[in-house]
Formats: C-alpha cells, sequence, structure tokens
C-alpha cells in the first residue's frame, strides 16, 4: 500500500481569509510543503468568475497558475479544484501547456451525470482526475455503488470518501472504505477528505492507514487543520505519525515554521477548529456555515443554536441557505418564551442614563459615580450588571441574562419575553415590539432600549458604554469568554448601529457620555 499526502492548505484555508493569500505567502507555503516531501499540492480552484490575477488561490485561468509554480519542484505532483460550474471545462486548456497535472473534480449529488461528462472530458486533454463527490454520507449504499460503477468506466486518478460535515464514524468510515475497495478498480487511488467537526479527522485517517489496503491511498491535510468551521486533519500531524509507523520520511519542521510565521495571526483573526456550534452541525449533518451564522448573532445559547438546526428539513442540509437560516433564526427569536408582565414606569422629570456594556463604562467610574449621585438620573444597565448600582437592569439576550441574573435583585429586573425564564422578573416586556427590521432582525440591547424610550414619548438620553466595536477586539466592559472577534460580523454591527442612531436622532435627542466611534450621528 503506497500512503501519500496531499495538502489543500492554499485551497481550503482559504475559507478563512478569502483566498486572499499575498503571492509572497503563497511562496511561502508552496516552498514549505516541497521541503517537507508532501507528495501533492493542491494550489487553490479554477473559478472563471473571478477577476484577481494576483494575491488569491482563486485562479480564473491556467496562466495565473503557472506564474506561481514556475521555479517549483517538477517531482511534485500540483492539482487544482474545480468546484462543479464554476469554471467552464470547455475553456479548459491541454495539461501540456499547465504547470499542474491533476484536477479535483467536486460536485453535490445531484450533478453526478454531469460530472461524470466533465470527467470525461477532462482526461480526455490529459489531467489526471481526482473525483470527489461531495457529502458522501448523501449517498445510499446503492447509490455509492451504482456511481462506483459508472467511475469504473472512466479513467480516473482517484476516487474520494468526503466527510463533508466532519460527522462520519469510524463504523461508518470503514463501511465506505470496504465499499470502495471492493468495487473500485484497482488501479484507481482511493482518496479521504476530512472535516473535523467531532476531532475523527486524525482517528479516521490511521484506522484507513491500518487496513493496508493493496490500492493506493491519498489523505487530505492541512497545515495547522486551516479550514472552514472546524477545519481539516492537520498536515503536520498527520505526516509526523507517518513518519513513526509508516518510516515515510516527511519533514514536520517547515511546516511548524509556516504556522509559526504565517497561520497564528491567521487563526487569532478569523479562528477555525473545534468548537460546540460544529459539533452540532456534525451532529445534525448540515454544512457548517449553518452554525457559522447562528453564532455570529452572538444572542444564542448553544441550546438555542441546537433547537435551530433541529429545524433544518433534510433537503436544505447539503448547501447552506443564507434567507432560510435568518427565517428559522427570526422565528426563534420571535417567539415568546415568557408572559408579559407589567410595564416599566419611568419619571418623565428624570433623565435616563443608558449603561451599555462598552469598556469606558470602566474607565469613566468618576462620571458614572456623580450621575449615580445625582438624583435627576434614572441608571438602566444594558445586558450586563456594571460596577455602578443602576435603578433598572434591561436584558434583552438569554446568555446576559443567564450570566447575571442572580446578581440581580428581582425588583430591578426588567426583560424582553424573548427570554426563558423561572426567576421572578419586574417587569416582562414584548421582544418583537422593540426589535428593529432591517435585511436582517436588529436585536443589539442599546438600540431597543432607545427604541422603547422612543415608544414611551422620551425626548433625550443620554448613553455610557456604547463605544463600538474595535476590529478583532475584546470589547466589553465584564470578562467575556464567550465570543469570539470575528472582524466582518463587528462591521457590520457598527454599521447597523451608526445606521439606527441616525435613525433614532429624528425622534430623541442622543448624548453619548463616553468616547463611542458614533459620536456625531446623533442629534
Amino acid at each position: 500500500m503506497n500512503i501519500k499526502i496531499l495538502d489543500c492548505t492554499l485551497r481550503d484555508g482559504g475559507y478563512i481569509n478569502d483566498w486572499n493569500f499575498s503571492d509572497k505567502n503563497i511562496d511561502k507555503i508552496i516552498n514549505a510543503l516541497e521541503n517537507a516531501n508532501i507528495d501533492i499540492l493542491e494550489c487553490g480552484y479554477l473559478n472563471d468568475k473571478e477577476k484577481k490575477d494576483k494575491d488569491t488561490t482563486l485562479f480564473n485561468k491556467i496562466e495565473i497558475i503557472n506564474q506561481k509554480l514556475s521555479n517549483k519542484n517538477k517531482n511534485i505532483s500540483k492539482v487544482v479544484m474545480i468546484n462543479f460550474g464554476d469554471f467552464d471545462i470547455d475553456n479548459l486548456k491541454h495539461q501540456n501547456e499547465a504547470l499542474f497535472d491533476g484536477i479535483r473534480l467536486a460536485f453535490h449529488k445531484n450533478k453526478l451525470k454531469d460530472a461524470l461528462a466533465s470527467a470525461e472530458k477532462i482526461i480526455s486533454l490529459g489531467y489526471k482526475v481526482y473525483f470527489q463527490p461531495m457529502i458522501t454520507k448523501n449517498y445510499s449504499d446503492l447509490e455509492f455503488l451504482e456511481m462506483i460503477a459508472k467511475v469504473n468506466t472512466l479513467d480516473i486518478y482517484s476516487f474520494y470518501i468526503v466527510d463533508s460535515f466532519g460527522s462520519m464514524s469510524l463504523a461508518e468510515f470503514h463501511k465506505y472504505l470496504i465499499l470502495v475497495h471492493n468495487n473500485l478498480k484497482s488501479n484507481v487511488s482511493l482518496g479521504y477528505h476530512s472535516h473535523n467537526n467531532m476531532q475523527l479527522a486524525f482517528s479516521n485517517a490511521i484506522s484507513m492507514c491500518h487496513m493496508n489496503m493493496k490500492r493506493e491511498i491519498i489523505i487530505d491535510a492541512s497545515i495547522y487543520g486551516i479550514g472552514r468551521g472546524a477545519g481539516n486533519l492537520n498536515t503536520e500531524l498527520i505526516t509526523d505519525y507517518l513518519n513513526q509507523s509508516y518510516e515515510k520520511n516527511y519533514d514536520t519542521l517547515p511546516l511548524l515554521e509556516i504556522i509559526d510565521e504565517l497561520l497564528n495571526s491567521m487563526m487569532k483573526k478569523n479562528p477555525w477548529g473545534f468548537s460546540p456550534a460544529q459539533f452540532l452541525s456534525a451532529l445534525f449533518n448540515c454544512h457548517p456555515n449553518y452554525a457559522t451564522y447562528l453564532i455570529n448573532k452572538n444572542t444564542n445559547h448553544i441550546v438555542s443554536i441546537k433547537k435551530i438546526l433541529e429545524k433544518v428539513p433534510q433537503e436544505k442540509k447539503s448547501s447552506f441557505d443564507k434567507e432560510f437560516t435568518e427565517k428559522l433564526y427570526r422565528d426563534f427569536i420571535l417567539e415568546a418564551k415568557s408572559e408579559l408582565k407589567g410595564k416599566l414606569e419611568l419619571d418623565n422629570n428624570k433623565k435616563i442614563l443608558l449603561l451599555a456594556s462598552g469598556k469606558s463604562v470602566n474607565e469613566y467610574l468618576d462620571l458614572l459615580k456623580d450621575k449615580r449621585e445625582d438624583e435627576n438620573y434614572i441608571l438602566i444597565g444594558l445586558n450586563h450588571k456594571p460596577y455602578i448600582e443602576c435603578d433598572y437592569y434591561f436584558f434583552t439576550n438569554q446568555k446576559r441574562y443567564d450570566e447575571f441574573n442572580d446578581k440581580i435583585e428581582s425588583s430591578k429586573m426588567v426583560i424582553t419575553n424573548n427570554i426563558e425564564t423561572s426567576q421572578k422578573s419586574h417587569v416582562i416586556l414584548d421582544f418583537s415590539k422593540l426589535v428593529l427590521e432591517d435585511d436582517e432582525l436588529i436585536t443589539n440591547s442599546t438600540l431597543l432600549a432607545i427604541n422603547y424610550l422612543i415608544q414611551s414619548a422620551y425626548k433625550t438620553v443620554e448613553i455610557a458604554g456604547l463605544d463600538g466595536y474595535g476590529i478583532g477586539l475584546n470589547n466589553y466592559s465584564y470578562d467575556e469568554n464567550q465570543i469570539v472577534p470575528d472582524s466582518e460580523v463587528q462591521q457590520k454591527e457598527n454599521k447597523i448601529i451608526e445606521k439606527s442612531l441616525i435613525k433614532f436622532s429624528k425622534d430623541i435627542k442622543i448624548n453619548l457620555l463616553t468616547p463611542s466611534i458614533f459620536k456625531g450621528t446623533q442629534r
């Protein structure tokens, strides 16, 4: 049995940085993989819908790939992937014009017939074809065997088992290995592409090696496991294992250097790897973007995410549907989980000071203490308990409520009815009447509190701690361990807040007491 490693850092890793690898870093990664003696190097995607010709691993033509590979080791196989439909095979040049020798053809189950025809065309152009049916678990045993029979009529180089959702147990994996090995032509290599949602990528790869099949096997991996969601099998781990157990001669040091020089910083900006939400996406065999989308809402308990993922029907699981997910989220978040109770009666002769959760709440304590001692003020804490004692604490978020509710007197607690509680609260308001509508549901607690004040005929409000999100930073006045900073989400949230403040300023005067990126947007 011949075992080969295919490294997909430059392709699967692109889900982390939108394939915006600089040419300099592409060169570093390729050199490291060559120096590590990796067998097959995946350069990225062929995608003729893309326009960039530099600093990317999304290539719209072969000439750009050739530029990246012009001075590289000729002894290492090099491949690119085509997602079926993203590149017109009729425009593909012959392999003798390319510096890569293989094409990985990835496709969904409903495109099998067309994918077989495309594979035949690609083979006729002189390329090795790596046939990659995504989401192997979507095929029944009979459908899987029928596909293998069709594949056997072609001269493909490799056929893949693809664990797209990282949910394939060892027993399931062995079943597919046996089905393929006993029915696939013996001269065709067997590949395995894994995701790591349930931390099974490494153990499944080891079990594949132990089966000692009388054919070549190819194991996909990426440096540091870089990849969407839970990521992939780590190249540095599987190569070290093969060195120890199969007398291979991979050099892991160049891979560790890439981690140290490049990927550690990428991980901090846009993390990947195991998470409870990614585990749940695997548990329900859902596309990982469902879990990622819900995590980025920052309003959901993991229990809530589980309840939402349970509602994704089978026909929607394979491909992420943003509009459908937003509807599931909207329906769940607007569902009444507590009965309405009372009304927040505020003295209209007093000033209202909202304390949001930004760091400036702690940095301007003296200012806020003066407000606390002023009998003309009513202080309302938003989704947390500040160091300054407040008259009321307003919660719109289940996670925040569960964290702080046992520290607050029930007589001071005001919540919205999207929160499930067994505790007594002073007031429970109708969440659906406070949320804002845009392309998506807007649930920011400061905006909801301002909206309530407008509905209560207040004409002015002061706010502390509405700092705005510093990109990639922990922005909270308390110890926040539940939220992993996501720069794209934070930028989007800043825009939502700014837009809403401008809208609200027509109906209420907003005075930001502490430093904020939104100063100047209010009236």
